[in-house]
């Protein structure tokens, strides 16, 4: 009856895991590898807006001036829409020459750009559109992004690696009982940190879709976020009920 514990020994269920990688971290002893992968989805509750504007003159300053202005009248209605400067960012300014290239030979200095980048977060959905209706209205010319995101990310994570740890487990009772074994203390865990997949974009409903009694913030759909997590585990096993002996985890002995 030893041999066959001791064949069991040999076995080792991996999900996902090469055998070298396992190498350092498995037992001698009749052991079981496996992988548990969780997932969570949470609505967002909040959005990144990235606004663009620029103009150009003349004179470096005189577009920076004017860029700046229409900056100024947003930074007003924001504040009007309740949104605190905490949430908005716009530290920034480039100014560039601007060059005719359409007459053949020397290029031409026609004026300078100067442009800002706007950020803003929103923590009321229900703003997003009139924030975006209000950039374009205080002369801010190109809406770059809209990305979607959850306040608390920390929480679903935690989810996600909860999950993995049940599916883990799960995962090892199956294999185990498939060979009338039970499952022993973990041995080792592998794991590492995972993080949510990348801030989906906001996205218009299809015509089709936006029906004549739609208003226009509910053509804005929420794509909700993906939160996944994995984990590793060796767990050793007990072979008893195989008909080896209670405690009789003797290493297979090389060929």
């Amino acid at each position: 009856m030893k041999n066959a514990a001791l064949a069991l020994g040999l076995f080792t269920a991996s999900c996902g895991l090469s055998s070298l990688a396992w190498a350092e971290t498995t037992p001698t002893a009749p052991h079981l590898s496996t992988s548990g992968q969780g997932k969570v989805q949470a609505q967002p509750d909040m959005a990144t807006l990235v606004i663009d504007v620029s103009t150009t003159q003349a004179q470096a300053s005189q577009a920076k001036k004017q860029t700046d202005a229409r900056v100024a009248r947003y930074f007003d209605f924001l504040h009007q829409q309740g949104i605190v400067d905490k949430d908005i960012n716009a530290a920034n300014v480039t100014t560039q020459a601007q060059y005719d290239y359409s007459v053949q030979g020397k290029p031409k200095l026609i004026g300078y750009q100067a442009s800002r980048t706007v950020t803003v977060t929103v923590h009321q959905l229900t703003k997003l559109n009139p924030l975006l209706d209000g950039a374009l209205a205080a002369g801010l010319n190109e809406i770059r992004s809209v990305s979607m995101a959850v306040e608390h990310p920390e929480q679903y994570q935690q989810q996600a690696r909860q999950a993995a740890v049940n599916d883990a487990i799960s995962k090892a009772k199956s294999l185990a009982a498939g060979f009338n074994a039970t499952l022993g203390p973990v041995w080792s865990i592998n794991y590492q940190t995972q993080s949510h997949e990348a801030m989906p974009m906001v996205r218009m409903m299809s015509a089709k879709a936006a029906v004549a009694d739609t208003s226009a913030d509910q053509t804005y759909q929420q794509q909700k976020l993906d939160f996944s997590d994995n984990v590793d585990v060796v767990f050793t096993l007990n072979t008893h009920s195989l008909g080896a002996e209670p405690g009789d985890h003797t290493p297979p002995k090389n060929p």
